[in-house]
């Protein structure tokens, strides 16, 4: 991983990334997010804000909801894994599998805590992207990326 992913992971790619490349990025964070069951106003807040800042803007607001409505959805009626599967073929880059990697673990960590059921789903992310167990880790080890605090 580049020192300049770690300083803005998608910094080279989001200008360029088609709409389903970019929600398959936000699925990647929606996911870890929503990893507990639990997904509160505090929670959303502090996605939509990471969201807003990594999409540029793209996704915020109306388009934003309409995201993670049709995340929602998927996720009730298909469960977590057919959803971890499909991302693999929509981030087809391995440095864009990486960035998403990194950015779930960021939202996973946004708290200060990384619980049990967060680390499972990062692990299942790696796993479906075809990353090493030692990806998955490094990511959770790793700085945090965001510069967005939970509560600003």
């Amino acid at each position: 991983m580049t020192q300049a992913m770690l300083e803005d992971p998608g910094a080279e790619f989001i200008g360029e990334l088609d709409d389903e490349r970019l929600e398959a990025l936000v699925e990647t964070m929606y996911l870890v997010a929503y990893a507990d069951g639990d997904y509160g106003r505090e929670e959303r807040e502090h996605f939509e804000r990471c969201v807003q800042r990594l999409t540029e803007g793209r996704l915020a607001g109306h388009a934003f909801d309409h995201v993670v409505e049709r995340l929602v959805e998927r996720l009730a009626r298909e469960g977590l894994a057919p959803c971890l599967d499909s991302l693999e073929q929509r981030l087809d880059h391995p440095e864009l599998r990486q960035i998403a990697l990194v950015l779930a673990a960021d939202m996973a960590a946004a708290d200060g805590v990384v619980d049990a059921s967060e680390r499972r789903v990062i692990h299942a992310l790696a796993r479906a992207l075809g990353l090493s167990a030692e990806a998955a880790e490094e990511a959770l080890e790793g700085p945090p990326v965001s510069t967005v605090q939970p509560n600003s």
